[in-house]
């Protein structure tokens, strides 16, 4: 090894806490997003029937970015072509990586909603017809209406240290989120929090 290759195995390799972490969003505040989406009463909407429209869209906005955790000029850019409900998978374009296509496994309850929403509103082409800056300013809107100083990015994150402390493989959580290497995902998320020390000392005697 060079010594920038050497570096780079020392950073990875360094044992971190929770304090590291990246700013990120948690499954609980995940679920609270939703909810606010869902029951908020968009009052200050002057086309109350762009109301129903409203809340489907920007509720199947934030299932794609926490449930593929794809950067957000990706994540908007999908279309209804990419779609396959027969093998249950999306291909999310990869602009970072010149166009890589990610073939993401989803849940039958992200594929539900996308049928309804593409059923409901006679979908086809792009799903989103705004800006990442746009983007952004939705998903701060609704983080702030909960509390949080929330963006795009933070369930991108938020995804991954779900994974993380859930067990799953830092190979298996790469590939999802188009990482060229499994290096990337351990520097960036393999942090030793209290969830996760707790499950691999579960049933060990100390």
């Amino acid at each position: 090894m060079n010594d920038i290759a050497v570096k780079q195995f020392h950073d990875v390799m360094k044992v971190k806490d929770e304090s590291s972490l990246p700013p990120h969003i948690s499954y609980n505040e995940y679920q609270s997003l939703l909810n606010e989406i869902e029951n908020n009463e968009y009052q200050h909407y002057l086309n109350k029937k762009l109301i129903p429209y409203l809340k489907d869209r920007d509720k199947l906005l934030m299932e794609f970015m926490w449930e593929l955790g794809g950067r957000i000029s990706d994540i908007i850019g999908l279309k209804t072509g990419d779609i396959d409900f027969s093998r249950k998978i999306i291909a999310l374009v990869v602009k970072k990586r010149h166009g890589f296509i990610n073939n993401i496994p989803v849940s039958d309850s992200l594929l539900l909603d996308i049928s309804n929403f593409m059923r409901k509103y006679n979908t086809t082409g792009k799903f989103f017809d705004f800006t990442r800056q746009r983007a952004w300013e939705i998903v701060k809107n609704y983080g702030d209406k909960i509390g949080l100083e929330l963006h795009p990015h933070m369930f991108r994150h938020g995804l991954a240290i779900y994974l993380l402390q859930h067990g799953v493989s830092d190979k298996i959580i790469a590939r999802r989120l188009g990482h060229s290497s499994a290096a990337t995902t351990i520097k960036y998320y393999m942090v030793i929090t209290t969830e996760i020390e707790r499950e691999a000392l579960k049933g060990i005697l100390l």
